[in-house]
């Protein structure tokens, strides 16, 4: 398979085109997200390519410089996007932490899932790629200028049509009903408890993503005083990467410490 086309956006499945992206790798600091263009060129500070030049390649394979030097092209992958390819407007939620909502969460193929707090889109493309072609997120985002950055993120990897982004407050109700899972990132997020309440089947999961002790604190006495809420736990994920060289394995200087705390929690009747 070449390519796919959805809604103007162009995927690539195993050989590269015009209108796709692809990953140039030169090595770990030198990582870029380039969209392929008739009659453009990419340049590096170890030469320049034209873009014709890569059309008709395989993912996976390389060019070799004319001094000698290799550019590996790969399909870009979602940490990737991530890290080079999709356009931050706001703090976002990392990727170690994605890990364990998705776990928490139990997200499959076809679920309905509810975002409140868009943001940039990060979380929202992560479960958009889950949910696949038969599910749907629904994501709710009072700022305006967020829903299209998150929009422009999400036709990078063409899952857009997947998303049903929403410019409403959530605080003031949640539009659907028998959601099978929902994930909160919102300063204030005990606000929504009580729509979440409308929304989910019984038995579903949410996570309540919060920087600070504080809302972790009276986000737990709000689900307390309540009665549908039950198996409530609360997490903080900490990631050490390590120097990759046979030679001199050690972790790195720095590490991605504290994020956040997860809170996660079951709706029941």
């Amino acid at each position: 398979m070449g390519r796919v086309v959805s809604n103007k956006e162009t995927i690539c499945v195993d050989t590269i085109d015009y209108g796709c992206y692809v990953l140039i790798y030169i090595d770990n600091r030198r990582r870029f997200i380039v969209k392929v263009r008739e009659n453009e060129f990419f340049e590096t500070d170890i030469g320049k390519i034209s873009f014709h030049n890569i059309v008709g390649e395989q993912y996976g394979s390389h060019i070799t410089l004319p001094n000698g030097l290799k550019l590996y092209l790969l399909k870009p992958s979602f940490i990737d996007f991530i890290e080079k390819g999709f356009k931050r407007k706001s703090q976002v939620i990392y990727p170690k932490d994605h890990g364990m909502i998705l776990v928490l969460l139990d997200i499959k193929p076809g679920y309905k899932v509810v975002e409140i707090g868009v943001g940039s889109g990060f979380t929202t493309a992560l479960l958009a790629g889950i949910v696949g072609e038969e599910g749907r997120v629904y994501s709710y985002e009072i700022r305006r200028d967020m829903i299209e950055v998150a929009q422009r993120n999400l036709k990078k990897i063409g899952v857009h049509h997947r998303v049903i982004l929403k410019n409403k407050d959530a605080r003031l109700g949640i539009d659907e009903r028998d959601i099978d899972a929902a994930i909160v990132d919102i300063p204030d997020p005990w606000s929504v408890v009580e729509a979440l309440e409308e929304a989910l089947k019984p038995s579903a999961g949410a996570i309540f993503f919060t920087p600070t002790t504080n809302q972790a604190s009276r986000l737990l006495a709000v689900l307390e005083s309540r009665t549908h809420w039950i198996s409530t736990r609360v997490y903080e994920v900490m990631l050490r990467e390590y120097e990759p060289h046979a030679d001199a394995l050690r972790p790195r200087t720095t590490m991605i410490a504290h994020t956040g705390y997860l809170v996660y929690s079951r709706y029941v009747v």
